[in-house]
């Protein structure tokens, strides 16, 4: 395809069908664990484009949804992933000043248009922004060499089962991108269009959840407890311990100008219900997040190492660590064919180039790239901020509409190049 014609594409994204899109999506509820009917949505809409739609059933009520437009099988495939469950729904009580609102709005700030509202940032604006292009591209009437393809996933947030918080609610962590991509749906190439502000990430770090639980307390009355063992006063020098282990393991952890970092994210010990008895066993619950140059069993060695220690200086420690959610790190080569397209699309729509960057969340990418594709992340969320909205405050949610015109025009012109090259 000429390079004028896939500006042409570029310039005819429907800004209006983008934002109702993205407005449509906000007011669908989809905690992790309930994406069905974001799921009927995205492909109803995918339907109305013409895709090909393949829905595949995770667990009951946790659909992925796969939109497929076929190309003429002689080119590249290039994959828009994204997940339809959301970080928060607006309710929860443990976010300070709450999470975001809980329905879509279109505000005006600053001279500038901006969509608020739960999934906004994370990641609906992105979902809309791929039906738009692939509008887009069908309008054009091109015949595409490879196959362009969406999918919409469930259980991408980063949480999951331990102890007594089960059911499908805290089954995310990939879970429908790890179905999705054993199940028959492999591109060549892949983006995410996760929160990166408009620039192009590469890799990311990966995540190491752990549990380190100090065992063999002895359960009595509060009234003959005096010269009891109590495991959670003992457990003091756990805590302190793993404080201390945070920088050394940063220290330990560099790459590429980032570090890895630890997260002493919750402890559990006792019984709040029954204050009347010591407890027999405390825990505490870490999220460590570690290099491309580090692997799982690295981390897991290093965490064994702290252990032992732990144990020898104070045998009555009794603890031991279980490990409850790994996901890998991953990166492709700053000079792959996806990292050079990407490029050259946002130079060409925004007339630079964007910063390459490494974050520590978790995404997608690593399914896709375990399996031989090449997966990077380039998303519109977070490119222009709100001066004084900060984490804290109700509309945390929020993405610029300009930011996500510009992004949409950006991947439409990427397809204009992937899909329609030459198979190597």
């Amino acid at each position: 395809m000429s390079g004028k014609q896939g500006t042409d594409i570029a310039n005819a994204i429907d800004k209006e069908y983008l934002k109702q899109l993205v407005v449509d999506m906000v007011n669908i509820p989809s905690p992790t664990g309930n994406e069905q009917q974001m799921g009927e949505y995205v492909a109803q809409k995918m339907k109305e484009l013409g895709m090909d739609v393949i829905w595949q059933e995770v667990e009951e009520g946790r659909p992925n949804v796969i939109g497929i437009l076929r190309g003429d099988g002689t080119g590249p495939s290039l994959e828009f992933d994204g997940h339809l469950d959301v970080s928060f729904t607006g309710t929860e009580e443990f976010m300070s000043g709450g999470a975001s609102a809980a329905t879509a709005s279109i505000r005006e700030v600053n001279g500038e248009d901006w969509i608020f509202g739960v999934g906004s940032f994370n990641m609906k604006g992105a979902l809309g922004a791929y039906l738009a292009a692939v509008k887009a591209i069908v309008d054009s009437k091109i015949k595409l060499k490879g196959d362009l393809v969406i999918s919409a996933t469930c259980g991408e947030i980063e949480e999951t089962q331990v102890d007594d918080f089960k059911g499908k609610q805290y089954r995310g962590y990939g879970a429908g991108a790890k179905y999705a991509t054993s199940h028959g749906v492999l591109p060549d190439y892949a983006v995410l269009g996760e929160p990166t502000g408009l620039n192009l990430m590469i890799g990311h770090f990966g995540s190491f959840w752990v549990k380190l639980t100090a065992r063999g307390g002895t359960v009595v009355h509060t009234a003959w407890s005096r010269e009891t063992l109590n495991k959670i006063e003992q457990f003091n020098k756990v805590v302190d311990r793993v404080s201390a282990w945070k920088k050394e393991f940063a220290d330990k952890t560099p790459y590429k100008g980032y570090n890895g970092i630890v997260n002493i994210a919750a402890i559990n010990g006792g019984r709040p219900w029954k204050g009347s008895r010591t407890p027999e066993s405390v825990s505490l619950y870490m999220d460590i997040r570690y290099p491309p140059d580090w692997t799982a069993m690295q981390v897991k060695t290093e965490i064994e190492k702290m252990v032992e220690k732990l144990n020898s200086e104070d045998p009555e420690l009794n603890l031991v660590a279980q490990p409850y959610a790994i996901n890998p790190p991953t990166e492709v080569p700053d000079d792959a064919e996806i990292v050079t397209a990407v490029r050259n699309a946002h130079k060409q729509i925004l007339g630079k180039e964007p910063g390459t960057t490494y974050e520590l969340w978790y995404s997608n990418a690593p399914s896709f790239n375990a399996l031989g594709a090449k997966a990077i992340n380039y998303g519109p969320s977070g490119a222009k901020r709100i001066e004084g909205l900060t984490l804290s405050d109700k509309d945390r949610e929020y993405i610029n509409v300009d930011d996500l015109y510009q992004c949409t025009r950006v991947y439409s012109l990427l397809v204009s190049d992937i899909c329609m090259r030459e198979r190597n």
